[in-house]
């Protein structure tokens, strides 16, 4: 029987992230992310934990931090039909 692989939770991709920074880095970056995206530190480490869902507006904002901090985007965020690059 083959196992299927399912993709990664956004909670599960921001764990992963996270844990990847330089352990001086931890909580500077989820102090970022509570400034940022204008939750308490409590919703941040719910997040992190798989408590509770991460909403798409708050996945633009942690995608902005991700980008300052590490130089790259952790979510990949469709854009609408009617927006496109000009």
């Amino acid at each position: 029987m083959e196992q299927e692989i399912r993709p990664l939770t956004p909670n599960e991709i921001l764990r992963g992230w996270l844990d990847s920074l330089p352990r001086k880095d931890y909580n500077k970056t989820k102090h970022l992310l509570v400034d940022a995206c204008l939750v308490p530190l409590h919703t941040v480490n719910n997040w992190v934990y798989g408590n509770c869902f991460i909403r798409p507006a708050s996945q633009r904002d942690i995608n902005r931090v991700s980008l300052q901090v590490s130089g790259k985007e952790i979510f990949t965020i469709a854009k609408p039909k009617g927006e496109s690059k000009a």
